[in-house]
């Protein structure tokens, strides 16, 4: 399977809407792993908002270890993983307001991004970086 290079990945992460899946690690030891939205900053740090109370914002707490894939659902399938640490940066609804509504504009479109970011940054919200520590991109998978 080809590897992407890093400016592959950083196109494919921002490609359209795909999600990501995030795996974090519940308190058993189990994995949890749910569908998020998210950016990438400046610096390739993976961004994304969630309720304080939920099951990710707990284990990023209790372990922020964290791995997160997106891949596309088309012929010749192309994916990227990438292993890392949260960070909770922010639980400040003003804060957080910028990039959810970046965030929202991705996944909403412009016109709803404005309606969307308000309600992903409101009070209980949380902004989440990433900060890759071990990239792998592979793609056209199914290709000869």
């Amino acid at each position: 399977m080809p590897e992407m290079t890093k400016v592959e990945i950083r196109s494919f992460l921002l490609q359209g809407t795909f999600t990501g899946k995030l795996g974090t690690i519940n308190k058993n030891g189990t994995p949890h792993v749910v569908p998020i939205w998210f950016i990438l900053d400046n610096k390739n740090n993976i961004l994304f908002t969630t309720g304080e109370t939920s099951v990710k914002a707990k284990n990023i707490r209790r372990d922020n270890r964290v791995r997160l894939c997106v891949d596309d659902q088309v012929p010749l399938f192309s994916f990227v993983t990438i292993d890392g640490i949260a960070e909770i940066i922010s639980n400040k609804p003003t804060e957080i307001y910028k990039w959810a509504k970046i965030i929202a504009a991705r996944y909403m479109g412009n016109e709803k991004a404005e309606e969307y970011g308000k309600r992903n940054s409101s009070e209980g919200e949380l902004l989440i970086k990433i900060k890759p520590t071990k990239v792998i991109g592979q793609k056209d998978i199914a290709g000869w």
